[in-house]
């Protein structure tokens, strides 16, 4: 057995060690694609309790060469993956480039062990390296040995006396926040695979729509001309929003929007950006808005999704309404004839898709129920558009900019409502 210390300071290796679980276990997952994984496992070993007793994470990459571990493991900031943007084989965009993964598996559990099976040549050779973060920078290298029984490549990583916060890994939440955070590079190597506790991510069929714009170049404070593109994924599960500032590469730095919401649509936008990455080296991704050139770039972000939403939402209702007229729901059995009829329709088009889209348990109701609610919508529209509503901001908090539109076609200015 040989020993390994790291040169650096212990300090920075204690803040390593103390990431948020879910960024923590999202590293070790990016080692393992980084050495061209094409499956990746991650398990949680239960206790009596059913409280986790032990990590896995359980790949079919290259491994770690034993000579090479004294280097990789030695020196903070000196992986290999600096000398390059891609891998050596399969050519995919690299993710780390500091080395500081393998730390921050300290902060899911004390005793963490690497065991590295890889090929040198026509043979295969296994060791393990383990560390306990009561000796923070200090490793254990195990002998080598060859011809093991299984002489397939890969790394397993066990993290045992697992942390107590390690539990916000498992459930519904987990598998939606490891799915956002590589749903971009497992749409970009559809040949790659992830398992997490149990269940493959699958994305893809997550997705319910994919669009990818690429925003006007802005000029940051400094002077630097920047590009970026925004990728918009729309989800089949509701609850999810949020934008997701990325590098160049489509790898996810910070959640920058986690509460930017457009009503009926459950979302992830990816802003992709060379700045992004530059931002995080400098350490100001954290600021947020208080950081002018950030801000611009999450103004630019919102502009363009408000217009993307803006016109899904007119799509979306198009839909709704090309329905009930095949279905003889639609309560206008013929095209309007005069500008009165024509507003009237439109404001109606307004109110019913929107309630369509608000009351979800509206399209479960049977067929004479609905042409009874949307014949009641017309009348209430024809008597008095403006009463409709006051009466659904009361109920359902109708959207400021809608009942705006209806004033307008109804020819009422938001001054001739207002009372004393």
């Amino acid at each position: 057995m040989k020993v390994i210390t790291v040169e650096v300071r212990e300090d920075h290796l204690e803040n390593l060690a103390q990431t948020r679980p879910l960024v923590a276990l999202a590293e070790l997952i990016w080692n393992a694609l980084d050495a061209e994984a094409t499956e990746t496992r991650v398990e949680f070993v239960e206790n009596e309790l059913q409280g986790i007793d032990t990590i896995r994470i359980i790949d079919n990459g290259h491994g770690l060469h034993y000579e090479d571990s004294f280097l990789v493991f030695r020196n903070l900031g000196g992986s290999w993956k600096r000398k390059g943007k891609r891998t050596h084989e399969r050519r995919r965009m690299l993710h780390g480039k500091y080395g500081k993964g393998r730390f921050r598996a300290f902060s899911l559990g004390n005793t963490v062990s690497w065991h590295s099976t890889y090929k040198d040549g026509s043979d295969v050779y296994r060791y393990h390296i383990s560390g306990d973060a009561a000796k923070l920078g200090e490793f254990s290298v195990h002998n080598q040995r060859g011809k093991p029984q299984d002489t397939s490549s890969g790394m397993t990583v066990e993290i045992g006396q697992v942390s107590d916060g390690a539990g916000v890994l498992r459930g519904v939440k987990a598998m939606e926040d490891i799915t956002n955070l590589f749903a971009l590079y497992l749409r970009q190597y559809p040949d790659t695979r992830i398992v997490y506790d149990g269940i493959p991510l699958d994305p893809v069929n997550a997705e319910h729509r994919f669009t990818r714009y690429t925003l006007d170049p802005m000029v940051m404070e400094g002077g630097e001309r920047v590009t970026a593109e925004l990728d918009v994924v729309e989800w089949n599960l509701p609850g999810k929003r949020g934008v997701v500032l990325c590098d160049e590469n489509g790898f996810m730095r910070i959640n920058a929007l986690p509460r930017l919401h457009f009503r009926g649509f459950s979302y992830t936008a990816y802003l992709k950006s060379e700045q992004v990455a530059i931002l995080d080296r400098e350490g100001l991704l954290e600021t947020g808005e208080l950081y002018p050139d950030l801000r611009q770039l999450l103004d630019a972000a919102r502009a363009k999704l408000r217009e993307h939403f803006t016109l899904r939402e007119a799509e979306e209702a198009q839909d709704v309404i090309d329905f009930w007229k095949e279905s003889s729901l639609y309560p206008y059995a013929s095209a309007p004839r005069t500008p009165a009829e024509i507003n009237e329709q439109r404001i109606f088009d307004i109110y019913a898709t929107h309630l369509d889209r608000i009351f979800t348990d509206f399209s479960t109701v049977s067929l004479r129920t609905k042409r009874l609610v949307l014949r009641l919508i017309q009348e209430l529209v024809h008597a008095d558009p403006v009463r409709v509503a006051s009466i659904l901001d009361e109920l359902i908090t109708f959207p400021e900019e809608a009942e705006e539109k209806i004033m307008a076609l109804a020819g009422i200015h938001p001054e001739e409502t207002t009372t004393e």
